[in-house]
């Protein structure tokens, strides 16, 4: 196991450990919430390290490759979003759909980020990208 997966694990380990702990010692809302983070943070540092190790094991995680990988997803993402979102403004101009700002901006988001999530795994698979 890399260096930096066991650094993440101990860091992960530490704050679990301190927000089950705080949780313990204070009872109150504002420090129940902090607890709470620190929690959710310290499970999430331990279980993508723990991914990252099956996933990677002692290669490098990045390189040419899948960096152009990522930018291309990204763009053609960029490009899928901006489009959904001129789609949401002609079925608002036409009163075919009704959503509240933060309703548009959500799903302008996920629509772009299932976009760039689909790029990655086609470019991943077919190979090189040009």
């Amino acid at each position: 196991m890399k260096n930096e997966y066991k650094y993440h694990m101990a860091i992960g380990l530490i704050l679990l450990l301190l927000g089950i702990a705080l949780e313990l010692i204070q009872k109150d809302v504002f420090y129940s919430l902090v607890s709470n983070l620190l929690i959710l943070y310290g499970f999430i540092l331990v279980i993508g390290s723990i991914i990252r190790h099956l996933k990677f094991r002692d290669e490098p995680e990045k390189d040419e490759r899948t960096k152009k990988i990522g930018v291309f997803a990204m763009a053609y993402a960029w490009l899928v979003a901006i489009a959904f979102a001129g789609l949401l403004l002609w079925l608002d101009k036409y009163n075919l759909v009704k959503m509240t700002a933060p309703q548009a901006l959500m799903s302008t988001f996920s629509v772009s980020f299932l976009a760039m999530i689909i790029f990655q795994w086609y470019f991943r698979r077919k190979g090189d990208v040009e």
